[in-house]
């Protein structure tokens, strides 16, 4: 199997607001046809997800799971020599040129044993299979935002526990991001289908993604609208490997006690 390459974060265009025509490569990643829906983040759980801009101003999506704890992709915070490039800032409620809320970032943790194995290659970085379960990562917020949007919880079980839920659930999820076609709009496929959960840890799903949408949230949505993170997005096959493979995302289990020290050295206890 190839590498997957670093390549769902992108630079930031500041003077993209409106959709732009996608690209003969960004139709094919889409599983058939794009299946993607614009959501208004003013209610749960979309008020929770937002934008991440890092110093070199490349964006990624997270999700607030704690009041100053945002949820999302390590490998959003590494340019392509390997430099770490720390969030700055995360916006939620972002529609067009509106937001609701935006903080500065104080602190990033990316797990150490994924920055160590990243590969090096000339035409960029590459992650090894050894390393891309632990592609996730946490960012504190200098401003509390979560009082006011609320959080999401975060799948509390083990492997086999999500594997059930899964099976209840027909495997069916929702994800939502900001992508490369449309920086300024939150964009959503509801009732995507995830398709295996890996020894690993990694859960493969057909959500309709693009650039933009690492670290969005993989959601199961249950029968009363309740929302709860069982995984994070992580990488896409390029084109030409879209009919072998499927996308890939970091299972909650895979994070989860990472997550919960990170958000008790804030001193707020994480949601249950």
């Amino acid at each position: 199997m190839k590498l997957p390459r670093i390549a769902l974060c992108l630079a930031l265009l500041s003077t993209l607001a409106h959709a732009a025509p996608l690209s003969k490569e960004h139709r094919i990643l889409f599983f058939g046809k794009d299946d993607r829906v614009l959501e208004r983040p003013d209610h749960m759980p979309w008020q929770t997800v937002g934008q991440l801009e890092t110093r070199s101003q490349t964006i990624c999506t997270g999700t607030l799971v704690a009041p100053d704890v945002v949820l999302t992709a390590g490998h959003c915070f590494v340019d392509e020599k390997g430099r770490f490039d720390p969030a700055v800032s995360f916006t939620v409620g972002l529609w067009g040129n509106e937001y609701q809320a935006l903080s500065r970032v104080k602190e990033v943790q990316v797990d150490k044993a994924f920055l160590k194995g990243l590969i090096h290659k000339r035409d960029g970085l590459y992650i090894p299979p050894r390393i891309a379960p632990r592609d996730f990562a946490f960012v504190r917020l200098a401003t509390p935002l979560g009082n006011r949007q609320g959080t999401i919880p975060v799948f509390s079980g083990d492997r086999a526990q999500l594997g059930q839920l899964l099976a209840r659930q027909n495997w069916t999820v929702t994800q939502g991001g900001y992508p490369v076609d449309d920086q300024r709009h939150l964009r959503v496929h509801h009732a995507c289908k995830a398709t295996k959960l890996r020894d690993d840890g990694r859960l493969t799903h057909r959500c309709d993604t693009l650039e933009g949408n690492s670290g969005s949230p993989i959601f199961i949505i249950d029968a009363k609208g309740q929302a709860t993170i069982v995984a994070v997005q992580s990488s896409a096959p390029p084109a030409a490997r879209r009919k072998q493979e499927d996308n890939m995302s970091v299972s909650a289990p895979m994070f989860r006690q990472a997550l919960q020290a990170f958000i008790a050295k804030s001193g707020k206890p994480a949601r249950k």
